[in-house]
């Protein structure tokens, strides 16, 4: 009898117990992780909650790291490498009912929801989380440490930079290019070209001046 693949989610978040409808019949959750200590020991939808200690712990398990949000997405590089987890021990999470077409790349320590389309040629990066229903056209890219929220549509040949976060329900013109750091609003569609490190929301994306 095969043996199923054991995984660490970190942290316990919104994004971590979505996951959990992403695994496949070959895996299983045997902890989150979390760096709350009120939540250490406790269980949640009969799944341990533990310290970073049990990285060690449990040497043999897979690691999914599936943190950031808005408000901390510029840090969830630093908070990655800052786990110390070797590249061959992160694993990937894609729903049943994602669509993952011809040559297709995807990464290390990526998750992908339910609803979820890419297209021919597209290639998804490392450590990327892509949220329902969300579509990757043909020769599309999305960098390292991105993270792609509900109902995004990227169109065909987009390059999306590492360490963005894309708002919900956004639109990207075909052919554009989005630079590193980036955040894209809600509902934003994206015509032109965005630089490295801004904000931009509306329809058409605009800049969002700095406070």
């Amino acid at each position: 009898m095969k043996t199923k693949e054991e995984i660490l989610i970190f942290p316990y978040s919104g994004t971590g117990i979505e996951a959990l409808d992403c695994l496949s019949e070959e895996q299983c959750c045997i902890g989150f992780i979390s760096d709350n200590p009120s939540m250490i020991g406790t269980e949640q939808y009969g799944i341990k909650i533990y310290s970073r200690e049990a990285f060690q712990e449990f040497p043999e398990a897979k690691v999914l790291a599936v943190n950031g949000s808005p408000d901390s997405y510029k840090k969830r590089k630093q908070i990655i490498d800052g786990l110390e987890i070797e590249t061959d021990r992160f694993t990937t999470l894609i729903h049943p009912k994602a669509v993952i077409g011809r040559n297709v790349k995807v990464g290390k320590n990526v998750l992908i929801m339910a609803g979820v389309v890419a297209t021919a040629n597209a290639e998804i990066g490392n450590h990327i989380c892509i949220l329902p229903n969300t579509v990757v056209h043909h020769d599309s890219k999305i960098g390292d440490y991105t993270l792609v929220a509900a109902n995004n549509t990227i169109c065909g040949d987009v390059i999306i930079g590492k360490n963005c976060y894309l708002g919900a329900s956004s639109n990207f013109k075909n052919g554009i290019m989005v630079g590193d750091g980036c955040l894209i609003g809600i509902g934003s569609n994206v015509v032109n070209n965005v630089i490295p490190g801004i904000i931009v929301k509306g329809n058409p994306a605009k800049i969002v001046p700095s406070k």
